[in-house]
């Protein structure tokens, strides 16, 4: 069997499927990740995580059932993108947490980053137009 003849028995086989996307990438990470752990520690849980998401991965690149995965891949974009916002926050929360104070307004929730000014500062919420006091030391 020659190169392009494997090559176009590979496509073949792929058509209408679902292919790689990145819950596939995500997925593939944690299975070499576990199955990094089963070899330094040798526990059956993580020999058994390594292997289910390996072959949940693999159920997920050969199925053609394509709007379902695309609704998963969303799901899970979606996902690490409020992750990466949340930590992106916390990051900056710490990063500031000398020269900034972080405050929820008191009508609409609203987190408020404040310049900290020692003393009484009048705030006006950007949102909801309240204004309020804040006693900052």
């Amino acid at each position: 069997m020659n190169r392009g003849d494997w090559k176009s028995r590979l496509a073949g086989f792929m058509r209408g499927r679902y292919g790689i996307d990145e819950l596939y990438r995500a997925m593939l990470a944690l299975s070499v990740f576990f199955l990094a752990l089963n070899l330094i520690y040798v526990l059956p849980p993580f020999l058994l995580m390594g292997m289910l998401f390996g072959i949940f991965a693999a159920i997920r690149v050969f199925s053609r059932n394509t709007e379902k995965r695309a609704a998963e891949n969303r799901w899970y974009l979606a996902l690490r993108t409020r992750l990466k916002q949340r930590a992106l926050r916390l990051i900056n929360r710490y990063r500031d947490r000398k020269t900034h104070r972080y405050l929820p307004c008191p009508s609409c929730h609203t987190t408020l980053r404040l310049p900290r000014k020692p003393g009484v500062n009048r705030v006006t919420c950007p949102v909801c137009r309240n204004g309020f006091d804040v006693t900052m030391r």
